[in-house]
């Protein structure tokens, strides 16, 4: 089994190991996968310059080893390690997304062919089997990843599930639902991974709260309006635990009830671990 072993700059290696992380797939079968993307494909040329950088390395499975060579060769580069880096920089001159694309290219694919055939798709997602029917796939702009829109059987609503955690994707002779047309028209338009799309939450701010909202950006829901210190956002109850559990006292959810009973409840058992803590220490 060939090992690679190639020297890329910094820059290169942080993105390769972001993407390792944030897809939770090891360098070594990025390596493979890029590998096999690019092998007839035109690559961007890249000089290392006059530094260290840092070393790379993985090795290639049975296939890519059995026709690297004549990959190699076939390219015109005189050196593995400047074949090499140019298929990690031209992997890496894409953006995350259209990184995404490459690595799951095989989920993307067949998704795709279960849209296009309107038969409803069977996919394993966190270890379980799901039968949907795939709407579309559509790019979350604030995470630079994409998530398939579908109907589940399972759950028996619409349900936005991430490509990159389908573990697999088997096709069906079952046609698609379409339930609800203009709901879903209306989720592509207005597309968010929480399905936030006409459901609203209505909180109040402290002081304090209000500085805060402020300054925390990531996962605010969109507000709706603003009147007397009340605010309205459309926002899905998921998204609003992501959110608002962060303002501890100083915020209260107003509305949706079941929303303030989870969050009470989740308050309370979060008082519990403490107390028992203290109670184990006395």
């Amino acid at each position: 089994m060939k090992k690679v072993r190639v020297t890329i700059s910094d820059f290169m290696n942080e993105i390769i190991k972001s993407d390792s992380e944030y897809f939770k797939m090891p360098v070594g079968r990025i390596g493979n996968i890029i590998f096999k993307y690019y092998m007839d494909k035109n690559l961007n040329k890249v000089e290392l310059g006059n530094f260290s950088g840092e070393v790379l390395q993985f090795n290639l499975n049975k296939n890519n080893d059995e026709i690297f060579m004549d990959t190699f060769v076939r390219s015109g580069v005189e050196t593995e390690a400047e074949y090499w880096r140019n298929i990690i920089f031209t992997y890496i001159n894409n953006l995350r997304y259209k990184r995404e694309e490459i690595l799951f290219e095989k989920i993307f694919r067949k998704i795709k062919e279960g849209m296009e055939s309107k038969r409803k798709i069977k996919i394993k997602y966190h270890k379980y089997i799901r039968l949907v029917s795939p709407y579309f796939v559509k790019v979350a702009d604030d995470e630079n990843r994409s998530y398939l829109f579908c109907y589940c059987e399972k759950n028996n609503d619409y349900r936005n599930y991430r490509v990159s955690e389908i573990e697999e994707v088997w096709f069906t002779n079952e046609n698609i639902e379409i339930k609800d047309k203009k709901y879903i028209d209306d989720v592509h338009k207005n597309f968010d991974p929480f399905l936030s799309y006409k459901n609203t939450v209505k909180v109040e701010f402290t002081e304090k709260g209000v500085e805060l909202y402020e300054k925390v950006l990531t996962n605010r829901p969109r507000l709706l309006n603003k009147k007397d210190g009340i605010y309205t956002f459309e926002c899905d109850n998921k998204l609003a635990l992501v959110y608002f559990a962060q303002f501890f006292s100083h915020v209260k959810i107003l509305e949706p009830i079941e929303l303030q009973e989870k969050l009470k409840n989740e308050l309370k058992r979060t008082i519990e671990i403490y107390e028992n803590k203290e109670e184990e220490n006395v």
